[in-house]
């Protein structure tokens, strides 16, 4: 029937046909030509229809020819019309994006998660893309847990729930941290109803397993205790410090270690040589059955310095010591590591001394005598006025001289004469 139509007819007819195209119109057409950037399509009473390569849809870093080939057939929404040429131009980016709007929308409704890419990062929140359709994510929306930076996300795919969706401004706002709180809480249910069973079955284990090491415990606690002897030496670890002393655990028992039993030297405090968690070797002084107490020295008392000193040092000895430390009646000098001789404020010098740092203070090395000597007593007593005590002369052969030198009285004369010079 068209066959039999006049040209002016056809024309009318396309004429009409162009006249009836609308744009928002959505039309089909297959590829007649593609260029480097846009496609031409063949429509309908042969009308052209162009879609530019902005309009195509196409993912960055591909190029028209990689996605179409002449004969594909593409449906696009009608943007323009141009009479005069007959020229329609299209647009399957507005399709597209109508159609993702719509998945969105769906997604929302229906509180499914979706696949969203970053594109841009601002400070309080990130661009993201669904296909053709733009989202942000604000920053509280990004993480469980505080976001400082977005930097990091920029180029991520990220899930995400429709969290705000407002046709009319346009807004679509998501959130990926309702995604990872709902897979948190899920693991935090699956998790909570695991170890409650869990705890159900070991429960009854647990408290066999809890007598059967009490009395396990006990009994070693027991052999251990048994098998300590005085003077053995021992590997423990320090617990707990008090002013007084130390407890150290030494295999399950604990023992205390005296303040006096840290050192053969004086200790001030406990925490001048031990802190808690110190690994120390310990000897064993004395194991009460009765109060299962135990007894220990951290200083080695088979070395006791007073019964190495005894066969070196004995009265009337001059040795050397430094002061250690001064009080009001004297002071303390070491004589040897360990051993610690009392210095009277009387024995500091011939003339009477008002206070003892006048003489020696802390520090100070000093030549002393030793005037009282009990090594079992562990008592020293030494002297720096008898160390320093100018000898006694010896005049016995002044007594035997002839009556010709003179009386005894004149002879001791010209002697403290000749002293004094």
């Amino acid at each position: 029937m068209t066959n039999n139509l006049s040209m002016q007819e056809l024309l009318d007819q396309q004429e009409q046909e162009f006249n009836s195209v609308k744009v928002g119109q959505t039309i089909s057409g297959k590829i007649s030509k593609i260029t480097n950037d846009s496609v031409v399509l063949e429509l309908n009473y042969g009308f052209d229809g162009v879609i530019s390569i902005n309009e195509l849809n196409i993912s960055k870093g591909k190029e028209i020819s990689d996605i179409y080939n002449v004969g594909d057939e593409i449906t696009a929404v009608i943007t323009k019309v141009y009479h005069k040429d007959g020229t329609i131009h299209l647009s399957k980016f507005q399709l597209d994006k109508k159609a993702d709007f719509t998945e969105l929308e769906k997604a929302y409704k229906e509180h499914r998660i979706i696949t969203v890419n970053i594109e841009k990062n601002i400070e309080r929140g990130v661009f993201a893309t669904y296909n053709t359709q733009s989202l942000f994510i604000p920053i509280s929306q990004l993480d469980t847990k505080f976001v400082n930076d977005t930097s990091g996300y920029v180029g991520c795919n990220l899930e995400v729930y429709i969290k705000e969706m407002d046709v009319k401004k346009n807004r679509l706002v998501a959130s990926h941290r309702d995604v990872l709180q709902e897979r948190l809480d899920k693991e935090r249910e699956e998790r909570r109803v695991r170890i409650k069973e869990e705890k159900e079955q070991a429960r009854a284990k647990a408290k066999a397993d809890r007598e059967a090491h009490k009395a396990q415990v006990k009994e070693q606690k027991e052999t251990l205790f048994n098998s300590l002897e005085s003077g053995q030496k021992r590997e423990g670890r320090v617990t707990k410090i008090m002013p007084y002393g130390a407890f150290v655990d030494i295999g399950g028992i604990e023992g205390l270690v005296h303040l006096n039993n840290l050192s053969w030297e004086r200790v001030e405090s406990v925490e001048d040589m031990l802190c808690e968690g110190q690994e120390v070797e310990v000897y064993v002084l004395d194991a009460d059955t009765e109060t299962k107490k135990i007894a220990l020295a951290l200083k080695d008392i088979n070395n006791d310095p007073w019964d190495l000193i005894k066969d070196e040092i004995y009265l009337d000895d001059i040795v050397t010591g430094k002061i250690v430390r001064t009080i009001e009646k004297g002071a303390f000098v070491q004589i040897r590591e360990g051993v610690d001789a009392f210095l009277p404020i009387s024995e500091l010098s011939e003339e009477r001394v008002m206070k003892v740092t006048n003489v020696v203070n802390v520090g100070d090395e000093v030549n002393v005598m030793v005037i009282d000597f009990k090594p079992k007593n562990k008592r020293l007593v030494v002297s720096i006025k008898e160390a320093t005590r100018e000898p006694e002369e010896d005049i016995t052969e002044f007594l035997e001289v002839e009556d010709s030198l003179g009386t005894l009285g004149e002879l001791f004369k010209e002697k403290f004469k000749n002293l004094q010079k």
